[in-house]
């Protein structure tokens, strides 16, 4: 009777271990139940706000690709006029040509969301590995962009803007202006004429146009993947 009795002793007493270790385990189950709800609802706030940014960043990379677009054939242009022996389009065209020696299109991205993402840890929150890969080449881009950008800044300081103060007329060639501060007209808008068929004219002509079609290549690159990440994160965040 002494070994039936704790037999039965034993027996509820495992029977109660098992039930308290199964009770831990649907608690452990709820719990993260719980935890990958809240995430997912967290991760699609991510998504919504990532994808307006990347569309922003979409929209700059077309404005800037569109503005180089504009800018390399009228320096194609200049490089060819200075081949000949007199040039084939006016003093002002020559002029309003080399302005763009001045245009330095900037790409600039907008990052909030991923910076939030990298400086809250949240990023395990998004789950595709997919969307993450797409997101690590688009800086990978940037960061190559931004040297070459950086590389365009310093020349426009160092090189180009010396070079129009020392050889042509400022206010001929610069078009970016204020209209209600006009400045007068040029003085020596025939400056461009001494030049032209300079070795020197053609080099910075070309050093800009070597930028520009750097500047070119990176943002069309970058704009390959943005288009990528927006389509993805468009789908993603898709109400069914």
């Amino acid at each position: 009777m002494e070994q039936n009795k704790t037999g039965r002793y034993f027996k509820y007493a495992v029977g109660e271990i098992i039930l308290v270790v199964i009770g831990i385990l649907l608690a452990l189950q709820i719990n993260n139940w719980n935890e990958n709800k809240k995430n997912t609802v967290v991760e699609q706030k991510y998504l919504i706000s990532m994808l307006e940014d990347f569309e922003r960043n979409l929209e700059r990379s077309e404005y800037v690709i569109n503005e180089i677009e504009e800018i390399l054939p009228a320096l194609i242009n200049l490089i060819d006029q200075s081949s000949f022996e007199s040039p084939t389009i006016s003093v002002d065209s020559l002029n309003k040509a080399f302005s763009t020696i001045n245009n330095m299109p900037f790409y600039s991205s907008t990052d909030r969301v991923y910076n939030n993402l990298i400086g809250s840890g949240d990023l395990k929150i998004i789950k595709n590995d997919e969307l993450k890969t797409k997101l690590s080449m688009y800086y990978k881009i940037l960061y190559i962009l931004n040297q070459v950008q950086n590389t365009h800044e310093l020349e426009l300081v160092e090189s180009f803007q010396p070079y129009i103060l020392d050889h042509m007329d400022f206010q001929a060639v610069y078009h970016r202006r204020v209209p209600d501060f006009p400045l007068p007209k040029p003085i020596e808008k025939n400056k461009i004429l001494e030049v032209l068929n300079t070795r020197e004219f053609r080099n910075i002509l070309t050093l800009k146009w070597t930028i520009l079609t750097d500047i070119l290549a990176q943002n069309r690159s970058l704009k390959k993947i943005n288009l990528e990440i927006v389509d993805q994160l468009t789908s993603m965040t898709r109400v069914p």
